[in-house]
């Protein structure tokens, strides 16, 4: 691709060749270090989401790709403009999101610029894949490298841009580029696949336990067709939620956002199939699940997820769906001796005590607002003490209708990126963001990105005034509590500076000012919803223990 009219530099092979591989969305903040290459990338077809600030840009990134299934890109300055998107690069890692991230660096030997960094350290250290464009006849091959890289290890790539190579003369990239590679999906071996199999009917309370790894394989259909055939219960890690809604042997989320109902199936099960499930202490509970005699086998495509978790007896490196299949042509019509039968759902639930006055209780705003929104919605929620009843008490239609941004590592402020992320590659679904006033206010620049873009979002913050885990974490401690207690931020007059419609919601018959916005949704709506501060999450003992 010639951009100028001239032969390409570095820099526009870069755009030129991410353009070829099908990439047509780009996040970021652009400086002089990513300027030409990004707008290589915009010419080449791509559409360009600018952000506020690089953690927001890459959490944008990750929210597409959990949304849609579709690499993005994400492009920023080299030092500080990588520094900043650290702890979303981080979460990224951890959740297994591929994506190619564009930044710019030094020219080598230029260690003495104000903008060196080892860049590579930096990258790995968090979890990400560094890459290189490595000398001007091969950018383009660099550039596909980092694409096929971020797809085949499912995590985030860095392709580290030098100045000096993005300024030479480049070979522009071949015609018909593609980043990704034939072949079939890894399969088990047959006699692995006959003892499991054999196993599982052997089992009187199975539970068939699936993570990401197996919604991204699309084994949604087979394993609860195999939870069928054998008598199995199902559950799924948080990150899937809703992956089997509706399935008469669903228990819904393994881990802190269990019902009791959950929690007795794990904790009773004598069989447990984890599918593309990390089985991090989250989703074990701190490993209570697990009882002396559960047998635990882990089915992931990448070997080295396998055996993180010491309770795992059998690790097979294969893809969940394939795997999951051939169980279905192994066990046939064999009947099982499962115990298990189908679930007796439970009646309404428990209303929740009265609140302090002027405040409400979160439990009941959060169901009033389930009865509010449309069913096609991607839910968003950001980290800190509120997180529970979002993801417990709002349905969605799919997985990827719902992005947990604080999944892999506990952060919290990546909540109003990933919803603009969610509302740039979703637009037929209402995104809604549930964060905390901490997570908001340490990202509100996104705020006006949000609305900038025009995007139709509602933010929910749950304002307790204080980083919330805190106060209840360390309540008898006995001093301190000012640390981490702030004083009433007027959240919905800060919205509406940045743009938005926004209501202070103190009692649910507030959310009636915003009655016609719930009846046809435009636009970004902020509810500052000032929630009791002396609730505490039933999940909140776990969130405690310090993992």
């Amino acid at each position: 691709m010639d951009v100028t009219g001239s032969a390409p530099d570095g820099a526009q092979a870069v755009g030129a060749t991410l353009a070829a591989c099908g990439i047509d969305t780009v996040f970021g903040v652009v400086g002089s270090g990513n300027f030409v290459a990004t707008d290589a990338l915009v010419r080449g077809g791509a559409r360009f989401v600018g952000a506020r600030h690089e953690a927001g840009a890459l959490a944008m990134a990750d929210a597409h790709w959990r949304t849609t299934g579709r690499i993005a890109a994400c492009s920023v300055h080299q030092g500080p403009g990588l520094t900043n998107t650290v702890t979303a690069l981080a979460e990224a890692a951890k959740s297994r999101s591929p994506i190619v991230v564009l930044a710019g660096a030094t020219s080598a030997g230029m260690t003495r610029s104000n903008f060196y960094l080892d860049q590579a350290a930096l990258v790995t250290a968090a979890g990400g894949i560094a890459e290189h464009l490595h000398r001007p006849g091969t950018v383009a091959a660099d550039t596909v490298r980092a694409c096929r890289r971020a797809l085949d290890e499912h995590r985030p790539v860095v392709l580290n841009m030098p100045l000096d190579v993005q300024a030479s003369t480049a070979t522009a990239p071949p015609d018909g580029v593609s980043i990704l590679r034939p072949g079939g999906r890894p399969r088990p071996a047959a006699d692995v696949v006959a003892e499991l199999a054999q196993e599982l009917l052997r089992a009187r309370r199975p539970v068939l336990l699936a993570g990401r790894g197996a919604w991204l394989s699309g084994a949604r259909d087979s394993t609860a067709a195999l939870a069928e055939r054998i008598g199995a219960r199902l559950a799924t890690t948080a990150v899937v939620k809703g992956m089997f809604t509706g399935h008469p042997r669903d228990v819904g989320i393994a881990g802190g956002f269990s019902t009791s109902t959950a929690v007795e199936t794990l904790e009773s099960a004598d069989l447990i199939l984890a599918l593309g499930a990390t089985l991090t202490t989250w989703t074990t509970r701190d490993d209570t699940i697990f009882r002396e005699k559960t047998a635990v086998v882990h089915v992931d495509w990448d070997p080295t997820a396998l055996g993180r978790n010491a309770h795992v007896g059998v690790g097979i490196a294969a893809d969940v769906d394939a795997t999951v299949r051939a169980l279905l042509t192994e066990v046939g019509d064999r009947r099982s001796t499962s115990e298990f039968g189908p679930l007796e759902r439970s009646a309404a639930p428990t209303v929740p005590p009265p609140s302090a006055e002027g405040t409400c209780h979160p439990a009941d705003i959060t169901a009033r607002l389930e009865e509010l929104l449309p069913a096609e919605r991607s839910v968003v929620v950001d980290g800190g003490h509120f997180i529970g009843w979002p993801a417990m008490g709002w349905s969605v239609p799919d997985p990827a209708g719902f992005v947990f941004t604080s999944a892999g590592f506990q952060s919290i402020g990546l909540g109003l990126g990933a919803a603009v992320g969610a509302a740039v590659a979703r637009p037929d679904r209402l995104t809604v963001l549930a964060t905390g006033d901490g997570g908001f206010l340490m990202a509100v620049s996104e705020l006006e990105t949000l609305v900038r873009l025009n995007l139709d979002a509602l933010v929910v913050v749950y304002d307790d005034r204080a980083y919330g885990a805190e106060v209840h974490h360390f309540l008898h401690y006995g001093s301190g509590l000012d640390l981490v207690r702030f004083p009433q931020t007027d959240i919905a007059g800060l919205a509406r500076g940045a743009g938005a419609r926004a209501v202070t919601v103190r009692d649910r018959s507030d959310l009636a000012q915003a009655a016609d916005w719930f009846a046809e949704p435009s636009g970004v709506l902020v509810l500052d919803v000032r929630i009791d501060p002396t609730v505490v999450g039933p999940w909140a003992e776990q969130d405690f223990a310090g993992h």
